[in-house]
């Protein structure tokens, strides 16, 4: 009997096969270019590409595409921690998407191999069953739907055969990639490093891992979180791994492996067998030069591990659907705040903020003049407990802004927004992300900036100066729009909604 992940596996690869590979390039210029919505304000849209399809040319022996540095952002992951994503130089980002797209079915040969038997739910274009061979929009939201499948239904379905589940990841996975080791997945790694094809550019893998090292700077370590191609070249070396994992650690001796990303989880018969394959996944991620995370591998048993702890708590204090009293607002935010409090770095407050509205964008949250003052000030606090999900809160006060035409509404989101924003300034090296989207909503709805500032960082000027010309400014690619044709365009509730359809 063929088990769930493998028939997800196998629909995929299907889905993946038939791509056109024009559209596929298209979209990894589109949609894939800018990392996921939350993370950048959405002036930050590219809406025209160059007719040509490759900038740089190659020979066999030479190939010299220029160094670019990429732009970073840098997203407060936790109080000690950053997660840095980066952007492209467009040139070089439209001639890694040629490459893939050129070599699409060679690519797609090494990500659903028939011999891998580590079923992977994070292909990171954006497909739909219902429309075979082309791209889709909903980028974020699919690869939510690819986790919960995995984590929450076909794991769950398949657990009653075994008895452990082991949980683990790659450290630091994005920046630790070793670019070479690219062409070692897309051709094989004894193939590749013989002498006279490991400086051959005949081979796509060795131009891919050019650009890619020229895209940052020419470093041969690390690859930028966030494009949609650095996905896909995370996801072909994951493969090339989970093919070797895959003679190891056989579905007939017992294992069922399935990975999102760099998250593996393997179900097990006995404990021998879990510690066995920790030692599995060791040794194949040190051939690539990757490393396992103890400080997140464990063996667990079974039941525990396959579901959230938090979710069971959540919807223990969930109201019903439905206009809120600020009391009822008050205490179903206070129980969100302790259920985050006992499961830190989850995804509670995210749930909470999109459980404020409908999905037609209506709010249930008490929005009368009388409670609004201290309905935004509660939101705003939970900026700091879940900084992902400030333009989230943004959303939310926008669309109550949308409903008030009076300048005493217009005042409390001025001042409790100025007020935040002059906090952040004092320390806007550590800052930025929040000042992004600050200065995005002041703007786009025509609110006063008390205290005017300059700012280095390419993107936070970008915003403030409300010009492209602090970030990549090559003239066949319109990568930035105006403030005032971002509002035009599209709300902030849509521009963060994952699962919006345009």
């Amino acid at each position: 009997m063929i088990n769930l992940p493998r028939k997800h596996f196998r629909k995929t690869r299907d889905l993946a096969a038939s791509l056109n590979k024009n559209e596929l390039y298209k979209w990894l210029l589109t949609i894939g270019y800018y990392p996921e919505n939350y993370v950048l304000p959405p002036v930050f849209n590219v809406s025209a590409i160059p007719r040509k399809k490759r900038f740089y040319s190659y020979t066999p022996k030479t190939f010299r595409p220029p160094i670019f540095e990429q732009i970073e952002i840098n997203f407060p992951k936790t109080e000690l921690a950053d997660r840095t994503f980066g952007i492209i130089e467009p040139t070089i980002h439209n001639d890694i998407a040629y490459e893939i797209a050129e070599n699409w079915d060679e690519i797609v040969r090494v990500l659903f191999n028939t011999r891998n038997r580590v079923y992977s739910y994070s292909f990171p274009i954006s497909i739909d069953a219902t429309m075979v061979g082309h791209t889709s929009t909903i980028r974020s939201g699919r690869m939510i739907y690819e986790f919960l499948e995995m984590a929450e239904h076909d794991l769950v379905s398949e657990a009653y055969r075994y008895k452990y589940l082991v949980v683990t990841d790659i450290k630091n996975f994005y920046p630790s990639i070793y670019t070479h080791s690219i062409a070692w997945a897309a051709h094989g790694k004894g193939f590749i490093r013989q002498p006279s094809n490991r400086n051959s550019f005949a081979f796509y893998g060795n131009r891919l891992d050019k650009l890619f090292q020229n895209s940052n700077d020419g470093c041969t370590n690390g690859i930028a979180i966030g494009p949609a191609v650095s996905d896909l070249i995370a996801e072909l070396i994951l493969a090339a791994i989970d093919i070797e994992i895959s003679k190891k650690l056989k579905e007939s001796d017992g294992y069922l492996c399935v990975r999102f990303k760099d998250d593996y989880r393997i179900l097990c018969k006995d404990e021998n067998q879990a510690q066995r394959a920790i030692k599995v996944l060791q040794e194949e991620f040190k051939q690539y030069k990757l490393s396992l995370n103890e400080s997140k591998t464990e063996i667990k048993t079974l039941p525990e591990g396959l579901f959230r702890k938090w979710v069971g708590e959540y919807l223990k204090i969930k109201p019903v659907k439905g206009d809120m009293t600020f009391n009822v607002f008050k205490e179903f935010y206070l129980n969100v705040i302790e259920i985050d409090k006992r499961n830190p770095n989850t995804g509670v407050i995210d749930r909470f903020l999109a459980d404020l509205r409908s999905s037609k964008y209506e709010l249930y949250i008490p929005c009368t003049m009388k409670d609004i003052d201290r309905s935004i000030s509660l939101l705003l606090l939970l900026a700091e407990k879940r900084i992902k999900a400030f333009p989230s809160i943004l959303a939310i006060i926008e669309t109550i802004f949308s409903m008030y035409t009076d300048d005493e509404f217009r005042n409390v989101i001025e001042m409790h927004l100025n007020t935040l924003l002059e906090r952040l300034v004092s320390t806007s090296e550590n800052s930025r992300y929040l000042i992004t989207w600050i200065i995005y909503f002041l703007k786009s709805n025509k609110l006063a900036i008390y205290q005017k500032h300059s700012y280095s960082d390419p993107i936070l000027n970008a915003v403030n100066t409300n010009r492209k010309s602090s970030i990549f400014n090559n003239p066949e690619f319109v990568i930035f729009r105006s403030i005032a044709k971002s509002k035009r365009d599209i709300s902030m509730m849509e521009h963060i909604d994952v699962f919006r359809r345009p």
